[in-house]
């Protein structure tokens, strides 16, 4: 490869890897940092399980006792047309 075009293939060769060796260097970077942030991102998430989970409950025993309440509409309801 002593000609011109052997050394210039040669550089674009080079040229390439290089450029792919960087591209996965910097994937490589980019992924370390999104794994610290999905990692505070859980033990954050963490932290509000409790909350949100309380918060469903007391939400689940509200639709029951407006449910009740309902019923016990309907009931009087009934009853006022039936005998009304």
């Amino acid at each position: 490869m002593d000609s011109s075009d052997g050394r210039v293939l040669v550089l674009i060769v080079v040229a390439t890897v290089v450029f792919f060796i960087g591209r996965r260097y910097q994937r490589t970077v980019d992924a370390w940092g999104g794994r610290g942030k999905a990692i505070k991102t859980a033990a954050d998430a963490k932290d509000r399980i409790p909350a949100a989970k309380a918060a469903a409950w007391a939400a689940i025993r509200g639709m029951v006792g407006a449910g009740l309440v309902a019923l016990i509409l309907f009931a009087i309801v009934a009853n006022a047309i039936r005998y009304g």
